[in-house]
């Protein structure tokens, strides 16, 4: 097989040839053609066009061919009477192209080139169209480096990703290791134990495939595939699935391969061995989310659980602690004026064995991550009162996702006895991502606003630009005084909590009233809906004088869905999308178990959280969705993740069933009538003359989320 041709830049040394193309050059990819082409055609002086393509039904491109910009000849597609501005014809009809056509192994060789142009060729200093491409792409490129640079050097700090020591299949050839024609095996789980840890350092997915067995049962043959071997399509009929929920294709026919063979002496011999692959190996981020290899990151992890938690007293460690107080590096006695202590005495405390327990799983975790932060509040007695923690994983993640918050004291919905709180948010696959932790014993306004104080120094001086809570006035009053610049919106599912607390009686002698005061909370969309709807519930119910409800109604623009309709809340309604991961909680958070025991169960709980999102990044990465022909839809596929793009395709194919009118014009604005099939209700939008065909530019629909 010819050797792979380099994606480098072309040389102008003339001595030099590798550059040019050649018939037999063998690439990984139809695009690493491309680009290999493309930097040949910026050294001659033309320019690339993508022109013919071939596939197979699975979407295999089995043969391409790329042409000179000049190749061809165009004209207008109307009759020229009736063309004003004539297009400008620069094609000459050149016969210049490149042509690769699939292998058997799954590269793609050139099976013609033709160099000769019929055309003046351009200087090397100017810059064609295909080349503009790939610069702006490099800008763009080293634009974001250098705006991720301080993450990726808290993500250092913080231990770094999961690292494994990838080889390339070349470099591999030669070790051990690797595997190897007539290499013998005790049965066919060793051989696949063995394909498997190779496949682990070169950094791909292993599948068992095809086996032979003889009337005994014994296995005469087997063959290990790649986890991309073949093609896979829905088993019905494609016109009969429906086509957001069309099987992603993840495999790309790679022939990468061992087979095994029953030898004479009963052992396993390997008679064919395939290293090629033709697609990407994952990265390092990713490697131990392939499944083959979860089997031994199961085990391992489950060592780590059965460890003893209790193998050390509390009350010991805490004994040792406040002897070395002096020598505690992480540990600092601050005067009576500084804002980490309190002026007051709380009348709930940590027990003295849960506090030395504490600082020591702190330390421990400042040693193993350097960007790992705590901080301590304290009374005037010197006792722990306040404690906020984060790593720096968290932090990198508040960096990327931290436009909205919650704050959630699920302690007091969920009646747990220790006063736990957190601050979390979602990621771009819609995951819950967990930002910071906190026990507050002391529930007083200074205490709030020492925590979001602390949070933001946490998290280098950022801040969140929505912060959703529970109707608590405490924490109202603190994040105004501390983060005046940042939206408080309150979560309506504790609105309707606490209404059954205050309207219990409302609720049990009406049936009706669920449903009115449901569709006020959730429903109303317009401002003047929203006032009307309220003002007829508290005439039905005769509650024109129930306090609570004017206080509510005052606090409006915090919690209706008509006063938050331009806030961006990364749809996130209510904190209770917290609820499953309090539930897994609540048992550790009892006061019967040591405080250790609810730190190290946290920890793991975001470990778990953590490997979740890199199973969804590999996924997303490693997956093709075939979707409905529509340009739009196509980009945001292209950008979006999985989870992102459903949500997107869901709201794409709404506006779909939307019906617009037009309503009149005032000068130059039109003035249109929106109606969805599904809602009766009309909403009114304009927008202006020249932009009367975009008119979903000022529809009133609002964000997402509603």
């Amino acid at each position: 097989m010819a050797e792979l041709a380099e994606r480098n830049p072309p040389s102008e040394d003339a001595d030099d040839t590798s550059w040019v193309p050649r018939v037999d050059m063998e690439f990984k990819s139809d695009e690493a053609a491309y680009q290999f082409y493309n930097n040949y055609a910026k050294v001659v002086g033309f320019s690339v066009r993508k022109a013919w393509i071939n596939r197979r039904a699975s979407g295999v491109i089995i043969s391409r061919t790329y042409v000179c910009y000049k190749e061809g000849y165009q004209g207008n597609r109307k009759d020229e009477s009736e063309v004003k501005k004539p297009r400008q014809n620069e094609r000459t009809g050149c016969l210049a192209h490149l042509t690769i056509k699939i292998t058997a192994n799954g590269t793609y060789r050139v099976s013609e080139f033709h160099p000769m142009h019929n055309h003046e060729l351009v200087a090397p200093a100017n810059i064609l169209k295909s080349h503009r491409v790939a610069k702006r792409a490099r800008a763009v490129i080293a634009n974001a480096a250098s705006q991720k640079a301080m993450m990726e050097c808290l993500v250092r700090q913080a231990g770094g990703y999961r690292q494994v020591a990838f080889v390339s299949v070349q470099d591999a050839a030669d070790k051990s290791w690797a595997p190897k024609v007539d290499m013998e095996f005790e049965n066919d789980e060793k051989a696949y134990q063995f394909y498997n840890d190779y496949a682990k350092r070169i950094g791909f997915d292993v599948r068992k495939a095809w086996v032979n067995r003889r009337s005994s049962g014994v296995i005469i043959s087997r063959t290990y595939v790649c986890y991309k071997e073949g093609y896979y399509g829905n088993k019905k009929d494609e016109n009969q699935v429906e086509k957001h929920r069309i099987r992603p294709n993840e495999r790309t026919g790679c022939l990468a391969r061992m087979v095994i063979k029953l030898a004479k002496n009963g052992r396993y011999r390997v008679t064919e061995f395939q290293p090629m692959h033709n697609h990407e190996f994952v990265t390092a981020r990713t490697a131990h989310t392939l499944k083959s290899h979860r089997a031994a990151n199961k085990i391992r992890n489950a060592e780590v659980n059965s460890v003893d938690d209790s193998c050390a007293s509390p009350k010991a460690i805490h004994d040792h602690v406040s002897g070395q107080d002096a020598s505690c590096p992480h540990l600092t006695v601050l005067s009576m004026q500084h804002k980490n202590y309190l002026p007051t005495k709380h009348k709930d405390a940590l027990k003295p064995g849960d506090v030395g327990a504490m600082l020591e799983y702190m330390q421990e975790r400042q040693v193993n991550d350097p960007s790992f932060y705590y901080a301590i509040q304290l009374d005037k007695e010197d006792r722990v009162t306040n404690v906020f923690w984060t790593d720096g994983k968290s932090v990198v993640d508040f960096y990327y996702f931290g436009d909205a918050v919650c704050f959630d004291t699920t302690y007091k919905t969920n009646s747990c006895s220790r006063p736990f709180t957190l601050f979390y948010g979602v990621n771009h696959h819609k995951q819950t991502v967990i930002f910071g932790a906190a026990l507050i014993y002391d529930e007083t306004k200074e205490s709030f606003m020492w925590l979001f104080e602390t949070f933001k120094t946490a998290m280098y001086g950022k801040q969140p630009q929505v912060i959703l809570t529970d109707q608590n006035p405490l924490i109202r009053n603190a994040i105004n005084l501390v983060w005046p610049a940042t939206t408080h919106r309150v979560c309506v599912w504790h609105m309707y909590q606490n209404a059954s607390k205050y309207l219990g009686q409302v609720f049990q002698g009406s049936r009706t009233f669920a449903y009115d005061f449901s569709r006020c909370l959730f429903d109303c969309e317009e401002e003047e809906e929203f006032v009307s709807a309220w003002g007829k519930m508290l005439e039905k119910y005769d509650l024109k004088d129930n306090e609570w409800l004017k206080m509510l109604f005052e606090d409006r623009k915090k919690w209706a869905v008509a006063y938050g309709r331009e806030t961006f809340c990364a749809d996130m309604k209510s904190t209770q999308r917290l609820n499953s991961i309090s539930g897994t909680l609540k048992e550790n958070l009892s006061p019967e178990r040591d405080l250790l025991q609810f730190l190290k169960h946290f920890e793991r709980m975001l470990d778990e959280q953590w490997d979740a999102e890199l199973q969804a990044d590999c996924h997303a990465t490693s997956s093709t969705t075939i979707i409905a022909p529509s340009r739009m839809l196509k980009q945001a596929a292209s950008v979006y993740t999985p989870a992102m793009f459903e949500m997107f395709q869901r709201e794409f194919e709404m506006s779909m069933d939307c019906m617009v009118h037009n309503s009149g014009a005032v000068e130059t604005i039109y003035e249109y009538k929106v109606i969805s099939e599904d809602n009766p209700k009309v909403h009114l939008g304009s927008a202006c003359r020249m932009f009367s065909g975009l008119m979903t530019a000022k529809l009133a629909f609002g964000p997402l989320e509603h």
